[in-house]
């Protein structure tokens, strides 16, 4: 019984860690992309984390980089998920082209520090 409870104790001690980067949709490095808006529209993250976008409305929307650094565009979706790795410092606007521009409507940013 007793090396038991040590077992459970030492896998989740390894769950724990496996989860500390960040890297984990539940860390909150969660971006909803819900109708017409993305939730947060702000998100501060550290060098190395990623982010993921999940589609959580029942509209067509996509993830476009007002400055593209060598990392695609999600394509346009209406369910499903996409990531992104931050490994340089700064922040990262995008928009949707449906329903925004980057400097209105639905956009968002990835602030890395």
């Amino acid at each position: 019984m007793r090396t038991w409870i040590v077992e459970l104790a030492l896998l989740a001690s390894l769950a724990a860690v496996a989860c500390s980067d960040g890297t984990s949709p539940g860390t909150g490095n969660v971006v909803k992309v819900k109708d017409n808006f993305f939730d947060p529209a702000s998100l501060t993250v550290t060098v190395g984390q990623r982010v993921m976008w999940q589609w959580a409305g029942s509209n067509p929307h996509n993830v476009t980089w007002v400055t593209s650094s060598g990392t695609g565009n999600s394509a346009t979706q209406t369910s499903g998920t996409y990531d992104r790795d931050f490994s340089t410092a700064g922040t990262y606007d995008y928009y949707c082209t449906i329903h925004g521009t980057p400097t209105s409507g639905m956009r968002g940013s990835i602030v890395v520090r």
